[in-house]
């Protein structure tokens, strides 16, 4: 795969509560699919934790996987399972260190950096925190 394009996702699992890579790993095999959807996984206290091998493509945002860098981030639910920002301040600086990273070395401009939901036809809130929005204040 030669990637152009990176998606942020979450886990839309509870604020505070620990999963890591091979939690979502054991939960994509269970629905019979061959490995882990992401290429990485940033833990609650920033772990970057490596997922599917980057050179095989993803399985993260159906129909928009080839040449796309799927990152997901534990959380994305508050205490009453709704949909929010849970990310810790450690897994933000991950995500803008990641991120930084593998737009340098892939050459990935930031209009081709998204969360999940700025696809058509995701119907979800995913990731749960605004992308675009974290993108402008990082530059």
């Amino acid at each position: 795969m030669t990637p152009n394009k990176i998606t942020v996702h979450c886990s839309a699992t509870k604020d505070g509560v620990c999963f890591d890579v091979n939690d979502i790993r054991q939960w994509h095999k269970q629905r019979g699919w061959s490995d882990i959807g992401y290429h990485y996984v940033i833990t609650l206290d920033g772990e970057i934790q490596t997922g599917r091998p980057i050179e095989k493509t993803g399985a993260h945002v159906k129909g928009h996987n080839k040449d796309n860098i799927g990152i997901c981030l534990i959380g994305g639910l508050d205490s009453s399972c709704h949909p929010a920002d849970t990310f810790t301040d450690a897994q933000s600086d991950s995500l803008r260190y990641l991120i930084t990273c593998l737009s340098s070395e892939h050459g990935i401009k930031q209009c081709d950096i998204k969360g999940h939901s700025d696809y058509p036809g995701v119907h979800k809130e995913c990731p749960c925190c605004d992308v675009h929005g974290t993108l402008k204040e990082w530059m």
